[in-house]
């Protein structure tokens, strides 16, 4: 069996932790390596370069420019200046104001972009994307001497491997990707894959003898995508199609046939860690990275029995340090990882309220300690972990206080809040993990 991913994003995150935590040890290989890989997952970058190491991801202030020039940096991004004129940009790995930089952007004196530096988590330069007319048109992977070993061409899609001794050419990246998992002797009798796009291809590209599983995240319509018809209507190694989105399953009679063909259709979410259950203490929690927080003040009158606790990474503006006049309300300016910890341990709801961008993964954090997550339909972050009964118009704030205040004063409703969140957000059992996969397993004694 083998995991392949093209990404290593949230979804692939969540499949593979499921899998870890149900106690399935299956290989994982990434096609497209941004660098931050966990060292138990593979690549054919990671491969061929070697990359690796002990070293820090590089700091901010660690990127090397000519003399005289100048960075300014906030808690997302970082710019370069010759003296007024913008010639970088810098895009950091994280939200959390660690400044860890994953790409630089630079810029002609047009202001376009003319190439990208990729770093990884170990600080090295390990790509370079080039533009053609603001369009990324080749890539070059280093290994950690600055040597070139891969060269993408991203428009024609054909790759060059200089491995040792040896170069070769692939048509394709899927090509190049198919190559590597052969040459590497990964067990290809089943592979679980995530999107209809090149993982699929990569599938539809090896010996038919194998089984393959697709697991379905994204939202779907009233129809199903045209490859996902494909594997139904004809016959491929894919045998099994995974959907993941609870609320898709309960609908399925809209996009579903009678007949799925060649495939056996079923549905399992997420494994998700839950260290707590919620303890319906009437401590509210919002970080932020702003002060546009949405009806705060009109929600700290409505409920003055609940503590209101509102955390930035950054100094507050003097709109956000006047809400210390009321008494249900702390705030926590420039927040430290042990305050941090403090009020995700202490707080029973999160209020997504805030607009800009999110920090520290909050809605994540408060969706695993079961607190209730409540927002505005333009204030919601991660719309998948937050229950559709709760995230309302922003007129609506009077109805958001009062299932706030019923909710902590009913455990029932609260216990039926928090239930209905879960199973909204996909959340299954470890027992569910392990039927499913049992059954595939099977398949391949």
């Amino acid at each position: 069996m083998l995991n392949l991913f093209e990404n290593l994003d949230r979804p692939s995150l969540d499949l593979l932790r499921s899998e870890m935590i149900a106690k399935f040890k299956i290989p994982t290989v990434v096609m497209y390596d941004d660098g931050y890989l966990p060292d138990e997952v593979d690549s054919p970058i990671k491969y061929y370069c070697k990359l690796g190491g002990n070293r820090k991801p590089m700091y901010f202030d660690q990127l090397q420019f000519p003399k005289f020039w100048r960075v300014e940096s906030t808690g997302n991004e970082g710019k370069v200046y010759d003296i007024d004129k913008l010639r970088a940009t810098m895009v950091y790995s994280a939200t959390d104001n660690s400044r860890l930089v994953k790409e630089v952007h630079w810029l002609n004196d047009a202001g376009q972009i003319a190439w990208v530096d990729h770093y990884d988590r170990h600080g090295q330069r390990f790509a370079k994307t080039i533009y053609e007319s603001g369009r990324a048109a080749l890539r070059q992977f280093f290994d950690n001497r600055g040597r070139i070993v891969i060269v993408w061409n991203m428009i024609a899609d054909d790759v060059f491997l200089h491995a040792g001794y040896e170069s070769r050419h692939f048509g394709s990246y899927v090509d190049f990707v198919s190559y590597f998992l052969q040459d590497q002797h990964y067990q290809l009798d089943h592979l679980f894959i995530n999107t209809l796009n090149r993982s699929l291809a990569v599938s539809l590209r090896l010996p038919k003898s194998g089984t393959d599983t697709i697991f379905w995240h994204e939202k779907l319509g009233n129809e199903l995508p045209g490859n996902m018809k494909f594997v139904m209507e004809n016959d491929s190694r894919v045998k099994h199609i995974v959907f993941e989105r609870y609320l898709d399953w309960q609908r399925r009679s809209e996009f579903l046939p009678e007949d799925t063909g060649n495939v056996d259709v079923q549905y399992l979410g997420f494994i998700y860690p839950h260290p707590r259950g919620n303890e319906m203490r009437p401590n509210a929690l919002t970080f932020t990275n702003s002060d546009q927080v949405e009806h705060l003040e009109e929600l700290v009158k409505l409920l003055p029995n609940v503590h209101f606790n509102i955390a930035a990474i950054t100094e507050m503006s003097s709109k956000l340090m006047a809400f210390q006049d009321y008494e249900n309300v702390d705030l926590y300016p420039v927040v430290t990882k042990q305050q941090t910890q403090q009020l995700v341990d202490n707080c029973d709801v999160y209020l997504d309220i805030n607009h800009g961008n999110e920090i520290f993964d909050a809605v994540r954090g408060a969706f695993e300690r079961n607190m209730l997550i409540l927002g505005f339909k333009d204030t919601i972050h991660q719309p998948d972990l937050v229950a559709t009964a709760n995230v309302y118009d922003s007129n609506d704030y009077k109805a958001m206080a009062q299932k706030i205040l019923s909710a902590l004063v009913q455990p029932k409703l609260m216990k039926q809040l928090v239930d209905t969140q879960r199973q909204e957000a996909s959340d299954v059992t470890t027992a569910d993990y392990q039927k499913v996969f049992g059954e595939i397993a099977d398949e391949l004694k």
